[in-house]
């Protein structure tokens, strides 16, 4: 089951919206997160997506993997001037250090699709080929059929 649905909920209810308007707010299809949700399936990144950018004010580590807050802090960033804030990435930083890694693994799961794909399409071909062989084969003779 996919772990970020629940979360997903939790962000609708806390908006008091919802799941069918959650879809609507991001432009996802009627059913896309209220199937997955029903069934416990996977989304796509792009809605992922979707929520965070209409969302903002959540945060997408705890959307993508329930640790951290929920929320964002509202807290105006005023560091001390003797704080090294160079070593930390900055929460905007590692979303997108986030997104980048679900990009290259949503292409490596593309890439892996495609293969598994061509194995079908080259089983299929095997056993096309298994099926005419085992076929009885038509017995051609040289003489005329009489009528």
């Amino acid at each position: 089951m996919c772990k970020i649905l629940p979360r997903i909920k939790q962000l609708a209810l806390n908006e008091g919206i919802t799941i069918g308007a959650l879809e609507r707010i991001i432009g996802a299809s009627k059913g896309v997160l209220s199937r997955a949700i029903a069934n416990g399936t996977d989304i796509q990144t792009k809605w992922l997506e979707a929520i965070v950018e209409n969302y903002p004010q959540y945060s997408a580590q705890w959307l993508l993997t329930g640790t951290g807050d929920m929320l964002q802090s509202n807290q105006l960033r005023k560091e001390p001037a003797l704080q090294d804030t160079t070593s930390q990435p900055t929460n905007n930083e590692a979303n997108n250090d986030m997104w980048s890694y679900i990009r290259e693994k949503d292409k490596e799961i593309g890439r892996l699709n495609q293969e598994i794909g061509r194995y079908k399409a080259r089983i299929e071909e095997l056993e096309r080929a298994a099926r005419v062989h085992a076929s009885p084969q038509h017995v051609h003779t040289s003489e005329a059929v009489p009528i």
